[in-house]
């Protein structure tokens, strides 16, 4: 949706700094993000708020438990003075107003407060002719939001990447997940194989990728039922890169073609 599209059919919303989005696409990936930490773990600290990115023409949603991480854009009309804010939702408020999206009208306006540019800690949401309110600034004091350098990696700072088809890696990893958690992923000169081991012996599955860039050799160990999540739903024939960053205890992402990206973090074995 273009920013005309937007702003005529927002033309009887009279508030000012206002970001206009489609509801029904912003609410659908509100949703999808805010799951990634909707579910408490005694092993990981329970994040719970979506990270909001404000560029240009796109909001960059974003939630992590640190372990893996949901990013979803959607497009915007955004005031020149919100271009570089970001601002948190908490995750309840979001899944509550995603239950029913149709019922807000074609459009949304999201209101986020700021003070000397920062985060107030307070977002309204106006559609169908009536305004959400979500208020976490004593929530956001206390449990602030993660490293995102240290979560997220920059995708131009990759030292390692390949790109693979869905169905190519997929069949894998969902036989390796009927018999193990943890695998190790080895990228070598052009090969790219996933390794795990049943006490018996070391077991190996190439995997047929192209366009690998690597120096030496590289190995991760990870949780292979965190990736195969993230690309059960995928179409078989979507190319997706593989990209990762500086060694093995930082998380490695895939890249989907329309934009879309999921992270997963590595284990330590020792």
């Amino acid at each position: 949706m273009n920013t005309q599209t937007l702003l005529n059919n927002v033309a009887t919303i009279n508030k000012d700094n206002g970001i206009f989005v489609n509801a029904k696409e912003f609410l659908k990936e509100l949703r999808q993000v805010a799951t990634a930490v909707a579910k408490p773990s005694d092993h990981r600290p329970n994040l719970t708020f979506v990270h909001v990115r404000v560029t240009e023409n796109n909001l960059i949603l974003e939630a992590t438990d640190s372990h893996v991480l949901e990013r979803a854009n959607v497009a915007a009309s955004i005031p020149d003075e919100l271009v570089g804010k970001e601002f948190l939702i908490d995750g309840k408020f979001a899944k509550n107003l995603s239950k029913t999206p149709t019922k807000y009208g074609k459009t949304l306006g999201v209101y986020p407060q700021f003070n000397d540019g920062k985060y107030k800690g307070i977002i309204s949401i106006v559609g169908g002719g009536e305004e959400f309110i979500d208020d976490s600034r004593e929530n956001i004091s206390v449990f602030g939001y993660p490293d995102l350098v240290r979560v997220t990696p920059y995708l131009n700072d990759a030292t390692v990447k390949f790109d693979v088809q869905q169905k190519e890696i997929f069949p894998v990893l969902k036989e390796i997940v009927k018999k193990t958690e943890v695998v190790a992923l080895l990228v070598k000169d052009n090969v790219v194989k996933l390794k795990y081991s049943n006490w018996e012996k070391d077991l190996e599955f190439p995997i047929a990728v192209t366009n690998i860039e690597v120096e030496g050799e590289f190995k991760i160990n990870f949780n292979v039922k965190k990736l195969k999540q993230r690309l059960q739903h995928l179409s078989s024939r979507e190319n997706l890169t593989f990209r990762f960053y500086q060694n093995a205890y930082r998380p490695f992402t895939i890249s989907r073609e329309n934009g879309g990206l999921g992270l997963v973090c590595p284990i330590r074995l020792y």
